[in-house]
């Protein structure tokens, strides 16, 4: 095995549900591959993490220096999505 496909398969978790994903990496961005995709729910049911970080940017880098390449990649926040103040212009 060469030493950067067993950087790749150290930097994948096992399987993880979305419930354990948010504990494991609370507040956090995360990179998921292999999502189970259930289709009534619109929702993956288990994926695993293939980078994670506080800024968008980070969990692709680390997939980027890991070597690891996918096809889909989902791109999710684990906190909670707060959204801007907008002021109405009439």
């Amino acid at each position: 095995m060469s030493e950067a496909h067993a950087i790749a398969l150290e930097t994948l978790t096992e399987l993880l549900t979305w419930k354990q994903i948010c504990e494991r990496y609370p507040d956090q961005w995360v990179a998921l591959v292999e999502m189970d995709w259930n289709d009534e729910t619109d929702e993956f049911t288990v994926a695993r993490v293939a980078g994670h970080g506080t800024s968008r940017r980070a969990p692709f880098e680390q997939m980027h220096a890991a070597r690891l390449k996918y096809e889909t990649v989902g791109h999710f926040y684990t906190g909670r999505v707060r959204a801007h103040a907008i002021d109405f212009v009439r």
